[in-house]
């Protein structure tokens, strides 16, 4: 960095051009790993923000080193502008670096928020898994109604450097022509791109899309014995983008990829037989009766010693790249399968079965078809299966594939979900993919109370409004009435009328009426002698009668 620094200055003195102190500082962080500082200095040296200080040779040398400071990479979406859309006029929202969750009654736009980011997402994916920049643009039916246009603005943030993007489409109606922004984004996923033609394996961000249609129900159809499950394919990069904003955990993916990784661990492919059949060829020859004679010399040249010695070495070699080659796979169904039992405890077990083919894994000590499981169930499945297939393929370098960075949207995660798991699914998303983005919707006070305040946003008649204090560890009826806005009862209902009445009698001391007795009579019926909120009242009217005996004895 010292020489790379002399040169640029070098440079700039034969050009007649002076260093400004900012851009010292930059080179000075860049030197000790600041991605932000490196990035900058790439802007600058390119021409990006001016020609004043333009040099090709700092500029590529700053890519390089941007790119191994990228690693490890951050990608998250900080917030996001509406304007005109659906049913919003103007709302802007920031997102935590975690977990965010939209709540709202339904009609109010947490789904329309969510469908605004995964159009931004397309354009990403587009970007860095093939060489179009096509992606979803607003339709004219999304501009909102007797608008000219609509405008949605996204910043996104890699390892501190933000990348802004702008979808805009004008109404036929409109004269005023609207374009998108996508300069920013573009120069986000080439750092990517450029990365991976450096390095082979490098680790890519994860990003997906699930709608309620993820819960559809896994059929035989996802297992059948067809051609497109019986077919290898080629599991790289790309395909982990492959579908990932339609809204569906494909699980029928998941089984081929699944069912292929058990036949490559079962059966070796083609450059694991050709390395095997080398290593034993070379075993033979350094087994052969001339090496072990050379061997056996006390008096060995130095050229047949290195010869020797060559040999070893390239064994140890071969052995090592066939252990690698092995390694992988059984590494990516470890990780998949204990991905998938954090999330559904006391299961185990997750294999192939072949005759019938099927996928089968163990509740306690009874093995099932995935067929079999309970919609929450194989949800859940799906859900955690296709998050982790998709982060295996895209984080090649990384011991644990599940530490890949992403963001992922998920539509009413509450969707077929018992209340108990309501309660740990957001807890279990964070603990097995730490470092995912997760956006949100839910109609779940289950959910929100294990949610700090500051990271629930309520939308409501297209504006929003952050959570009150307290929602995480609240009670749930709390968080219902307080965040969601529902009262405690349903109002209609003849008991929580009966309810309310009884009150108003206890505490306007016409407890011991007729018609109140009548009143108590009918709650303790239906609810129950021991029902709290009727206790409270009794220990009420004890008190009044205490104080009227007090009264009376004076």
């Amino acid at each position: 960095m010292v020489m790379m620094s002399y040169i640029i200055l070098l440079s700039m003195a034969l050009r007649g051009t002076k260093m400004n102190g900012a851009i010292r500082k930059h080179i000075q962080k860049s030197s000790k790993g600041d991605f932000v500082s490196s990035f900058q200095l790439v802007k600058i040296f390119s021409g990006e923000l001016g020609e004043k200080f333009v040099d090709d040779v700092a500029a590529n040398e700053y890519r390089k080193k941007a790119i191994e400071q990228l690693e490890p990479s951050k990608l998250r979406i900080t917030n996001i502008k509406i304007v005109n859309f659906k049913g919003f006029s103007d709302l802007e929202l920031s997102f935590s670096e975690k977990t965010t969750v939209l709540v709202g009654n339904n009609g109010c736009g947490k789904s329309s928020v969510l469908e605004g980011i995964k159009k931004s997402m397309t354009h990403l994916i587009s970007r860095l898994s093939t060489n179009s920049t096509n992606g979803d643009l607003i339709e004219e039916h999304e501009i909102k109604n007797n608008c000219d246009f609509s405008t949605i603005v996204f910043n996104y943030s890699l390892n501190g450097v933000n990348f802004s993007m702008e979808l805009s489409q004008g109404s036929s109606l409109s004269s005023v022509k609207r374009k998108g922004k996508y300069t920013e984004i573009t120069d986000l996923t080439s750092l990517f791109k450029q990365a991976n033609d450096l390095y082979s394996d490098f680790n890519f961000p994860l990003l997906a899309s699930y709608t309620v249609d993820r819960a559809n129900d896994v059929t035989t159809k996802d297992i059948d014995k067809s051609d497109e499950i019986r077919d290898s394919h080629i599991w790289n990069k790309a395909k982990a983008y492959e579908k990932s904003t339609t809204g569906k955990a494909d699980f029928k993916i998941f089984f081929r990829w699944f069912k292929e990784l058990i036949e490559d661990e079962n059966s070796e492919n083609s450059e694991a037989k050709s390395i095997r059949i080398l290593i034993e060829q070379k075993e033979r020859d350094l087994n052969s009766p001339l090496i072990k004679s050379i061997i056996k010399k006390s008096n060995k040249s130095e050229i047949e010693n290195d010869a020797i010695e060559q040999y070893k070495n390239e064994i140890k070699e071969l052995k090592n790249r066939l252990e690698s080659l092995t390694s992988q796979n059984n590494l990516s169904l470890d990780i998949t399968r204990s991905a998938i039992y954090s999330f559904l405890k006391g299961f185990s077990n997750l294999k192939l079965s072949r005759k019938p083919l099927d996928l089968t894994i163990c509740k306690g000590d009874e093995q099932f078809s995935v067929l079999q499981l309970s919609q929450g169930e194989k949800s859940i499945l799906a859900l955690v299966a296709d998050i982790a297939r998709r982060l295996t393929l895209l984080n090649p370098s990384l011991s644990n594939p599940l530490d890949g960075t992403g963001i992922v949207l998920i539509d009413e995660i509450d969707l077929h979900l018992h209340p108990s798991w309501q309660q740990k699914i957001i807890k279990r998303l964070e603990e097995t993919f730490k470092n995912i983005q997760f956006i949100v919707t839910t109609h779940s006070p289950q959910v929100c109370h294990t949610i700090d305040s500051e990271n629930i946003w309520l939308i409501k008649e297209g504006a929003k409004f952050k959570a009150p204090k307290g929602v995480r560890g609240a009670v749930s009826s709390w968080v219902l009435e307080n965040l969601f806005e529902v009262e405690e009862r349903p109002p209609e209902d003849q008991y929580t009328q009966l309810l309310k009445e009884y009150k108003e009698l206890v505490h306007e001391d016409d407890y011991d009426s007729k018609y109140a007795l009548e009143v108590r009579r009918k709650l303790i019926n239906h609810f129950g002698r021991d029902y709290d909120v009727l206790i409270e009242l009794d220990l009420y009217i004890e008190n009044k009668e205490w104080e009227k005996g007090l009264e009376e004895s004076k």
